[in-house]
């Protein structure tokens, strides 16, 4: 029996099948989870300030929107797999440039870094798309979730572990290592490039074209913005809460921690599968988002006594959760087969968009309040989403 369950688990893991992706999905977020709290920590060290750091993360979000957005003219020129390749070469560039240690190698080497990202995330999605049939997107996506939710909370303190305690720049060793398995897994499994995928098939290689079309759809717009909502909650998160823990005192390594406990939480989004179907998307995402805006609130108001706005932190992540149980399952229902390279494409801007718009908020709250307001703004801008969920479907599921 354990010899029939490998053989078939090997063959599972040697061509593209949900199992294949689900490694994909560990590796993927890993080399960026490994630096997340890395960054903000020495961007703090050399610009000096909170508010200096969400200046500097507002810039990288202008560049990741522009980078994003070519993507598909990347795949049409490249097609998937040339662009996938460029993105794993420019990440492994991107480690690299933040081992030099210089401010400028720094700045490019986020920016690279940003690059990469958006090249792997959205042609991974698009080969995702393919090889999964839609009707059972809502059974995969805790799946990826979990695998996602894993390297999520392994990455943020492995990577201020490393640069604790073996050195400063393991992290982005560790991270360059993580990308070249990715790729080296990904053209194990020989994805091809030309794929059966029926229907009408429209070549837009200029996503800004597709902007009216995406945003003209109710139900996209509608997950653009609950998706950028939950995405600035974490760039809140990832960025200002290790910042919050260097400045209250209790250290950089508690920073790390409480982001890779928190996203460890994501880690039981399978479980609730049963929850989302006896009462719907739309109820859950409601009391996601508004306990999490509530509690979030809460931590901007105790952050002058340390340890409750830490409890706090940890309780917000946990209706944090909730929002991320479904994924990014209302997107692949809602598309269109023909339509899928630039309607991801457009779609997955909202990373971009959140990473560029919070900070950029942020920075000018910070010029005028301490780092309190960031926490409560966030948690108002939760709680309006919230209100949000009611445009959901109440018979989704």
């Amino acid at each position: 029996m354990r010899t029939v369950n490998l053989t078939v688990l090997t063959g599972a893991l040697s061509r593209p099948t949900t199992s294949a992706f689900s490694v994909l999905f560990t590796l993927e977020p890993l080399y960026r989870s490994i630096i997340v709290t890395v960054v903000p920590l020495m961007a703090l060290e050399r610009f000096g300030s909170a508010q200096n750091v969400s200046i500097f993360f507002f810039v990288l979000g202008v560049l990741g929107v522009g980078m994003s957005l070519t993507v598909p003219w990347l795949v049409s020129r490249l097609t998937r797999r040339g662009t996938f390749t460029l993105g794993i070469v420019t990440g492994v560039v991107s480690m690299l440039l933040f081992v030099h240690g210089e401010l400028w190698a720094f700045c490019a080497g986020m920016a690279l870094h940003l690059f990469a990202a958006s090249c792997i995330d959205v042609t991974l999605n698009l080969y995702l798309m393919e090889h999964v049939r839609r009707q059972d997107f809502g059974r995969y996506e805790p799946v990826r979730m979990f695998f996602l939710a894993f390297s999520w909370s392994v990455g943020p303190f492995l990577g201020v572990y490393l640069r604790n305690a073996v050195n400063p720049a393991a992290p982005f060793f560790v991270g360059a290592v993580v990308i070249l398995l990715l790729g080296a897994y990904f053209f194990y499994l020989r994805f091809s490039d030309n794929p059966a995928l029926g229907g009408k098939r429209v070549a837009v290689t200029n996503p800004i074209r597709y902007l009216p079309r995406f945003f003209a759809q109710p139900r996209m717009t509608l997950v653009y913005l609950l998706s950028a909502m939950r995405a600035g909650w974490w760039t809140m998160y990832f960025i200002y809460v290790p910042i919050f823990c260097v400045t209250v005192g209790l250290g950089e390594t508690m920073g790390g921690a409480l982001v890779s406990l928190a996203t460890s939480f994501v880690m039981v989004t399978p479980l609730l599968r049963g929850t989302i179907q006896r009462y719907g998307i739309r109820r859950v995402l409601l009391v996601g988002y508004a306990g999490a805006g509530l509690v979030t609130v809460g931590i901007g108001a105790s952050m002058g006594i340390p340890y409750l706005a830490v409890a706090l932190v940890l309780l917000a992540a946990l209706f944090a959760v909730l929002c991320d149980s479904v994924g990014n399952t209302l997107f692949y229902r809602a598309v269109r087969s023909w339509e899928r390279s630039e309607m991801a494409t457009v779609f997955g801007s909202y990373r971009s968009v959140s990473s560029l718009a919070f900070p950029g908020v942020y920075s000018g709250v910070l010029a005028i309040f301490p780092l309190p307001a960031v926490f409560v703004l966030t948690g108002f801008g939760m709680l309006a989403t919230s209100l949000m969920t009611r445009f959901i479907p109440a018979r989704m599921r």
